[in-house]
């Protein structure tokens, strides 16, 4: 799909800055940062962050997740192996809002102070001292804007979704929708689960192609998806006629943006969501800081040309 405009990106908050210098006894203080899986690179990028931040506050840090996203009740046993070692406090980012609900307020009965990290637990009885992470709904909004821009106004549009329940797949799509219904030109064919997934992307955007031969782009919810879209469109000879957009920034999907396979992804700086979150956590033990309700980490659209030398040395990311 012929790019009509390039966005300017800004890509604001890139670079993780302001590291703290801390004396010695921040040592003792032992951080658990619970994450939904480490298969995919967007967790890797947000361990990197959070490594950093350990290591320039002198943070025992403990960085684990289950073994696949998606497997709920594998993350409530990470939780509660975390919570035996009685850490001084923890950074979850939930697979499920509701699921979780019960191992936060352990916590508290504990009292371990919990920060959420990417992706909310829901409103409840549980006590969560921050949220840190992207406004993912404003985000996906910009996103759909520039792809109802890139169409003309015109077009028909096939949504993948990530995990239906998950608070980020949730307003992700709630974003993305709510553009998409304001242009009347614009017509959503399909909105389908493919749960993070590359592989049940590539199945979804075959199924899309099979129903809506002249579908115009396909959203990607996340870069996974997005990947298996491009497959799927690639594999049809259409990629020159489909616009295909993720979100994360994963190294693989910078490769395609590189190659002119993919159109755009979102930048939601997981480095930095990891960096402020331990920061976060330090500050509430060590300095008995209250915090915000929600730390805000901006993130920004980027396209072919912003993948350059300069963005990938930043980022420690050596493409193939």
């Amino acid at each position: 799909m012929r790019i009509l405009r390039k966005a300017t990106c800004a890509l604001s908050g890139l670079a993780i800055a302001g590291a703290l210098v801390v004396s010695a006894s921040a040592q003792d203080m032992k951080l658990s940062f619970i994450v939904k899986d480490m298969t995919n690179p967007y967790y890797w990028r947000m361990g990197e962050g959070a490594k950093k931040a350990a290591e320039d506050m002198g943070i025992d840090l403990t960085f684990v997740s289950a073994k696949v996203n998606g497997d709920i009740e594998g993350q409530i046993a990470v939780v509660e192996a975390e919570l035996v070692k009685q850490p001084d406090a923890i950074v979850l980012v939930p697979m499920n809002g509701t699921a979780l609900i019960p191992k936060v307020m352990e916590a508290n009965n504990l009292g371990i102070p919990v920060i959420t990290a990417d992706t909310r637990v829901d409103d409840g009885p549980a006590n969560v001292e921050t949220f840190v992470g992207l406004d993912e709904k404003e985000s996906f909004k910009g996103m759909a804007e520039w792809v109802v821009e890139q169409l003309g106004g015109t077009g028909k549009v096939a949504i993948l979704e990530g995990f239906r329940g998950s608070s980020t797949a949730e307003l992700r799509l709630e974003g993305m929708k709510e553009v998409f219904d304001a242009h009347d030109g614009i017509e959503v064919v399909a909105s389908i689960s493919a749960d993070w997934d590359r592989e049940k992307g590539l199945k979804a955007a075959e199924d899309i192609l099979q129903a809506h031969p002249d579908v115009n782009a396909i959203v990607g919810s996340n870069d996974q998806m997005a990947l298996g879209a491009v497959q799927a469109v690639k594999g049809a000879g259409k990629l020159d006629d489909i616009l295909i957009v993720g979100d994360d920034a994963i190294p693989s999907a910078l490769s395609a943006l590189k190659a002119g396979e993919l159109d755009a992804t979102i930048d939601g700086n997981t480095d930095k969501v990891g960096y402020e979150a331990v920061k976060a956590a330090y500050e509430h033990v060590k300095d008995g800081k209250a915090l915000e309700a929600w730390i805000v980490v901006p993130s920004s659209i980027m396209l072919k040309d912003d993948v350059t030398q300069a963005y990938l040395d930043g980022r420690g990311i050596e493409l193939e």
